[in-house]
This record gives C-alpha cells, sequence and structure tokens, in this order.
C-alpha cells in the first residue's frame, strides 16, 4: 500500500495535516535475553538500540511534530537497584528526538518504581498520582492519553484505595492463588490478571467530559492507553478490565476516530462495532538484533496511516463510519 506514496503525500496527493512517532514495549534491561512466559524470545538490551534508530530516523524525516510511547519503558527483570539508571537512560534517549515525547505508563514501569517517581521523570501532568492527560497538536484534533493502571494492584502504596480496590477486584474474579495466571479462566474473563488494570470512575468521568467538549468543538479524538480496548485487536489476557466501561463512554460521542495501544507484544488491528479502529502496536522488545518495530502516522482529514518498520506493520485506518468494516492491516 506504501509503495504507491513518496513517503510524504498520500496517495490522493494530500499533505498531512501532521505526523507523530509511535513506540511500543521497549522494556529495556541490561541482561542476557531471555523468554516471556508463553516462550516468546525477548531482546532486553537490543530493545534501546531500536529506540536510538528509531529517533534517528524520526528526526532524519524532519516532519514528525511529537512521539508518543506506549508504555513500558523498561522491563520487570530489570534488577530493582538499576531501575531509576534503567528508566533514565531510555528517557534520555527519547529526549533525543527533536520535539515533544508523550509517555504513558504501563505495568513494567510500574514494577520498577512508583508513580511518586516515574511520573516526573516521564514528565506526566499529573494530580494525585494519576497519569491521565490530553493535548491538542492541532485545533482539529485532541490526543486523550489514559491510565490504564488507575485501578491497579501494582504502583501504588499497598494501603492506597486503589490498589485495595484492585486487589479486591482480583480476588472476586480471579480464583487463582496466582493472579496472573488465566488458569481456569474463559473467554473475555481471561484479562483478570494483575499486570492488567482499570481506568477508575473519576478518569471516566473526566474522559466523558472530554469527549463532551471535543464533539462541542468538533475535534477529532484519537486515544492512547497502553492496555488494549478492543477483543477483537489483542489477545483476551491484555485487555483492559473495565475496556467495556471505557468503550460505552466513547460510543456514546462519534469523535474519537482511533484507539492506539501496546501490551500485547504481537500486535493487532481491529474495527468495532461503531466504525473505530483499535491498533495495537508490535512491541520492540520482542526484535532480534537488525530488526526493528517502530513507526510514525500521518493524519489526515478522513484517516489515519500507519506506515510501519520491519516488523510494525502498516495500517490504514479510514474512519468514515459508513466506510466499508473491512481489516485493513497489512
Amino acid at each position: 500500500m506504501m509503495g504507491s506514496t513518496n513517503g510524504l503525500a498520500g496517495a490522493q496527493g494530500t499533505q498531512p495535516l501532521f505526523s507523530f512517532g509511535v513506540i511500543s514495549d521497549v522494556q529495556y534491561a541490561d541482561i542476557p535475553d531471555g523468554r516471556s512466559f508463553l516462550g516468546v524470545p525477548r531482546y532486553y538490551r537490543h530493545s534501546i538500540v531500536v529506540l536510538q534508530r528509531a529517533v534517528k530516523r524520526w528526526n532524519d524525516q524532519k516532519r514528525h511534530n511529537f512521539v508518543i510511547n506506549f508504555g513500558d519503558i523498561v522491563d520487570g527483570f530489570c534488577p530493582k537497584d538499576q531501575s531509576l539508571d534503567a528508566v533514565r537512560r531510555v528517557v534520555d534517549k527519547f529526549e533525543d528526538f527533536n520535539g515533544p515525547v508523550y509517555h504513558m505508563i504501563g505495568n513494567h514501569c510500574l514494577y520498577n518504581l512508583p508513580r511518586t517517581k516515574l511520573l516526573p521523570l516521564l514528565k506526566i501532568p499529573s494530580v494525585d498520582g494519576r497519569a491521565y492527560y490530553d493535548f491538542s497538536p492541532t485545533p482539529e484534533f485532541r490526543f486523550v492519553v489514559l491510565d490504564g493502571y488507575d485501578i491497579s494492584a501494582i504502583g501504588w502504596p499497598q494501603e492506597h484505595p486503589n490498589t485495595i480496590e484492585a486487589l479486591k477486584f482480583l480476588e472476586e474474579r480471579n480464583p487463582n492463588t496466582d493472579k496472573n495466571s488465566p488458569a481456569g479462566l474463559v473467554g473475555l474473563e481471561r484479562r483478570f490478571l494483575m499486570f492488567n488494570g482499570a481506568v477508575g470512575k473519576e478518569q471516566l468521568e473526566w474522559l466523558d467530559d472530554i469527549l463532551k467538549e471535543a464533539t462541542k468543538l468538533k475535534h477529532k479524538v484519537v486515544i492512547c492507553c497502553h492496555l488494549p480496548l478492543d477483543p477483537g485487536s489483542s489477545a483476551k489476557e491484555a485487555l483492559l478490565w473495565n475496556y467495556d466501561e471505557v468503550m460505552s463512554v466513547v460510543h456514546q460521542y462519534n469523535c474519537v476516530k482511533v484507539c492506539l495501544a501496546g501490551h500485547d507484544h504481537k500486535g493487532g488491528h481491529s474495527v468495532d462495532s461503531h466504525g473505530i479502529h483499535h491498533r495495537v502496536l508490535e512491541a520492540a522488545l520482542e526484535c532480534p538484533p537488525g530488526t526493528d518495530a517502530y513507526g510514525y502516522i500521518d493524519v489526515y482529514d478522513d484517516k489515519l496511516e500507519l506506515t510501519g518498520t520491519d516488523r510494525m506493520k502498516s495500517t490504514d485506518m479510514l474512519y468514515n463510519p459508513q466506510a466499508d468494516l473491512q481489516d485493513n492491516w497489512h
């Protein structure tokens, strides 16, 4: 598909309104390569090299207004006495980009550092340790960054109401001693694992307010969250606990065009019943040496066009709800 374009102009010869770089799940650690619990190889030291190449490419292209990192900046296996240095090291690589970088938190970030330390390092605007925010790169567009670990058993102090609520939630829904095990859980219940989390009530109300305002201002909205929000785009084990509640807020409005996520390392793409695209980005962590997974997104009036590098697949996301809703993932 991208063969028909020169990289700057879309197939119709129109310039994008703006573009931005994307990368997810760097999960760097200065430790030997390993495997996921499913046996998928993980390249902990190489992932920061992928990031360096991404930043160089984005800078060389000289046309990206900003970069979004979809979370999990360092890996949970990073030795805890190295956590702070590892996070700083990766943040410094992002800072080499000539423009703003927007971060969000993932479970691996929270295994390493508490929110109080993490959010300032990632320059996430925060009230009371919360990590959701929005920004408008142009008058027509609004980006909403959700905090998928708002209600979570990781990242908050043990006695924090959000931790207590999360543990109670898991206790009721996951009978396993190991709350990261989906054994015996069926279908969509398999998301009730400790490495996932939920969007809390206040954040849902905030999201509703943002979408109301965006509708009034005729903004098109892109939602970004570390955790995927649609079962069609992701393994069931990777979904936000209350993705259904979030999407029922989103589906009350017509302003949200695309939801972007990380967390499920193999990536995915779906179009939901309301014509919203869900694109889960492939992980930098799973790139064998010499391979890459990053990309950039060109934003047009009627679509987002992801141009992926190597293991990150390119995807056209037309957001005309009447458009043919077939899967454009290639």
